[in-house]
């Protein structure tokens, strides 16, 4: 099965927003992938599949709160056959929370470890379910903190962490059932619209498309380089 030719069919994007959901979702968009976002929030929703319908992309919404279990199963199966067949899924939700942990309340902390890992947990069983027919690819948006923790950020940190570990873990029983599964460790602070979101739109696209640089590991994807 050709991987860049697999990715290029329908993507589905768990937790997207104005800055690396939109970039990747134009960035697949351009090659003729069809797309589906899902966000809780359908005031935040609506305008990012009109900015991508107005490109000229083949777009679609779906309201989903990632921590529930069964409601992500179902969106992940509207998306399959909304677009005649999802070919990637990317898990890009994240809570971003400046604060000390110590300051956290209990909701809060569980809150975080929700969205930030378990939601992450759900879309990877669910895509794999879904691909265990015909293949397909999991994308996981990380981040650097996994690698170089702060103290402000801990809950973040801990999901991004978790998250690059269990992906390293699953390469390769994955790879053995024709899914692909990587994640793109986006060591910077990305805004809507930036030049860092379209970086880590293309570090995404290479992920899902580009064979392993040499030396480099074949589930993981850095942004920046150096």
């Amino acid at each position: 099965m050709s991987q860049a030719k697999q990715t290029h069919g329908a993507l589905f994007i768990i937790g997207a927003g104005p800055g690396i959901g939109l970039a990747v979702a134009e960035r697949f968009g351009r090659e003729g992938s069809k797309i589906v976002l899902s966000s809780r929030n359908p005031k935040r929703l609506d305008p990012l599949v009109a900015a991508l319908v107005g490109k000229g992309i083949d777009a679609h919404g779906l309201v989903l709160d990632a921590t529930d279990a069964a409601a992500l199963r179902t969106a992940m199966r509207n998306a399959d056959r909304m677009t005649g067949g999802l070919t990637a899924v990317l898990y890009n939700a994240a809570n971003v929370r400046q604060q000390d942990l110590s300051a956290m309340t209990d909701a809060e902390v569980e809150g975080d470890v929700a969205v930030n890992i378990t939601g992450a947990l759900h879309a990877i069983r669910a895509a794999q379910a879904l691909f265990a027919a015909s293949g397909g690819t999991i994308l996981v948006t990380g981040g650097g903190l996994a690698v170089t923790p702060h103290a402000s950020y801990a809950s973040l940190g801990l999901g991004k962490a978790a998250l690059r570990n269990l992906v390293q873990g699953l390469a390769a029983p994955l790879a053995a059932q024709d899914i692909r599964i990587g994640i793109a460790t986006i060591a910077t602070l990305v805004a809507a619209g930036s030049p860092e979101a379209l970086g880590a739109a293309e570090a995404i696209w290479s992920l899902a498309t580009a064979e392993a640089a040499p030396g480099a590991a074949p589930w993981e994807i850095t942004y920046p380089t150096a």
